[in-house]
């Protein structure tokens, strides 16, 4: 793989963010129309909330431990809890995205992990997405694996992250939102 599919591939590897979550009252509340009017009713939702922020990451080599070579260091803002320092290492590479019938080989679909470094706790996400290289853009799924402090227990959190190559293939810029579900901060 050329340098410049391996960097288009690393900017793609920073990933994004949605949730799907139950609506249902943890075992041992009462509905909210059966609760007194000063006592709130807690539901698996009191852990979720949206977040939409921006992710900013560059390529590297340092302490890069990606086996195809592409790693970023960035940061995400404006995301509330999820504001860190993030680290990407790409596991493996598809040219044509898996397609070679129908996609030109320089689009790939790669997978990584994505590890967010935040004040609150540590998040590690599984990071599946596509690069148009075309058009310098990308769009990436993040599913949590692993957290701790307030992203311990990550439930069914999505994150999705969309965006573009910046700095002349450089970095990238991308667009993350969707739902996080954390405990107490």
């Amino acid at each position: 793989m050329n340098l410049s599919a391996r960097l288009l591939l690393v900017t793609v590897g920073m990933g994004a963010i949605g949730i799907a979550t139950s609506h249902m009252p943890l075992k041992g509340t009462s509905s909210v129309s059966a609760a007194p009017k000063n006592v709130r009713n807690i539901t698996a939702n009191d852990r979720c909330r949206p977040v939409h922020g921006t992710i900013n990451s560059v390529f590297t080599n340092q302490n890069c431990t990606s086996p195809v070579g592409l790693c970023t260091t960035g940061n995400i803002i404006g995301a509330g809890p999820l504001d860190s320092a993030t680290a990407f290492a790409a596991l493996d590479v598809a040219p044509s995205g898996g397609l070679p019938a129908v996609e030109p080989a320089a689009n790939l679909s790669y997978s990584g992990q994505l590890t967010i470094v935040a004040s609150h706790g540590t998040l590690v996400t599984r990071d599946f997405g596509v690069l148009d290289a075309n058009h310098a853009a990308f769009t990436e799924m993040e599913r949590p694996v692993s957290g701790t402090g307030v992203f311990a227990n990550p439930g069914s959190s999505v994150f999705f992250i969309s965006g573009a190559i910046i700095d002349s293939g450089q970095g990238f810029r991308g667009d993350l939102s969707g739902t996080l579900c954390t405990d107490d901060e």
